[in-house]
């Protein structure tokens, strides 16, 4: 495992919305997820396409490729990773707004 470290983002005590969409998975599409997301936690701010594209603003979209799922996320300090939002390209348009506006708290703390 990489130096980083992987939290949901969650308001109040709900659990997190990404932790929601994950249970919501089959078993074979968690495995390609966690996949990616241990290539996350071993590069972090390295990686780079075709498993991650930035898309401004400190926000970024992970690339599930087998089924095409996305995870937009965000940083915080020196080795944080903020899950902010997932879903598939369907609800890509909103996932961005949703994860946006989530990023944007963090940032303003």
């Amino acid at each position: 495992m990489g130096a980083w470290k992987i939290e949901y983002w969650s308001e109040g005590v709900n659990k997190s919305p990404v932790e929601k969409w994950l249970n919501k998975l089959e078993k074979s599409q968690v495995k390609f997820v966690i996949k990616e997301l241990d290539i996350l936690i071993d590069s972090g701010n390295e990686l780079r396409l075709p498993h991650s594209k930035a898309l401004g603003k400190g926000l970024f979209e992970l690339r599930e490729r087998e089924f095409g799922y996305r995870i937009y996320y965000g940083f915080q300090g020196k080795c944080l990773i903020i899950l902010l939002a997932a879903g598939d390209k369907t609800s890509q348009e909103r996932d961005i707004k949703v994860a946006r506006e989530r990023l944007l708290k963090i940032q303003k703390g």
